[in-house]
């Protein structure tokens, strides 16, 4: 389904409410990305655009179209993927990690707002992972890691549960996760996007 499509979403979430009324999960992993030079003459925000169309506002539309049925059940959980590159950015996709930012900050309120209802909210940071997200060079990138390993890790924190602070952080993200706070920031920002 194409999220920024509101004919597309009303259609779909009407067919889930219809054929689906006891589900209790919503992945919203909508999401693209693409590199900026924002020193390049020919610079434009139509890329920022489409990616905060995509990773914010159909995160968004998303949840707003599903959460009215995750909060009629028992027990629900909304879960969205941010990205470890909301706390420690690459410098040559500003919007990509300025969204996962923003879904970062938007979850956390999400959890504090449904803290009393049945719906659990949780944030997938995945590390950089071989999917095509970037491109098809990505998929055998052997830097990335592979996606069913990833899969098969949070799988497992999740049956460990509860989920500390609600985010899915693998242990090899952590030190992205608080650079700040251990201040480690500059010299890892400095690491990731070399001048």
């Amino acid at each position: 389904m194409d999220v920024n499509d509101a004919t597309a979403l009303a259609r779909c979430s009407a067919a889930i409410n219809a054929q689906f009324p006891h589900i209790n999960v919503l992945i919203a992993n909508a999401g693209i990305s693409q590199p900026e030079t924002v020193t390049a003459d020919e610079w434009t925000s139509d890329i920022a655009e489409q990616i905060v169309m995509t990773n914010i506002l159909g995160v968004i539309r998303v949840t707003a179209a599903f959460l009215p049925l995750l909060r009629r059940q028992p027990q629900a959980t909304l879960m969205a993927t941010s990205s470890a590159l909301a706390f420690l950015p690459l410098a040559s996709f500003p919007t990509y990690c300025a969204s996962k930012a923003f879904l970062h900050s938007w979850l956390v309120s999400l959890r504090h707002q449904l803290r009393n209802t049945s719906v659990e909210v949780l944030e997938m940071l995945p590390p950089y992972l071989q999917t095509a997200l970037t491109g098809n060079q990505q998929l055998s990138d052997p830097r990335a890691m592979p996606l069913d390993d990833y899969i098969a890790q949070i799988l497992q924190m999740l049956e460990n549960g509860p989920v500390a602070r609600g985010e899915l952080l693998l242990e090899r993200d952590h030190a992205r996760r608080w650079a700040e706070r251990d201040g480690n920031f500059d010299a890892m920002f400095d690491m990731m996007n070399p001048r």
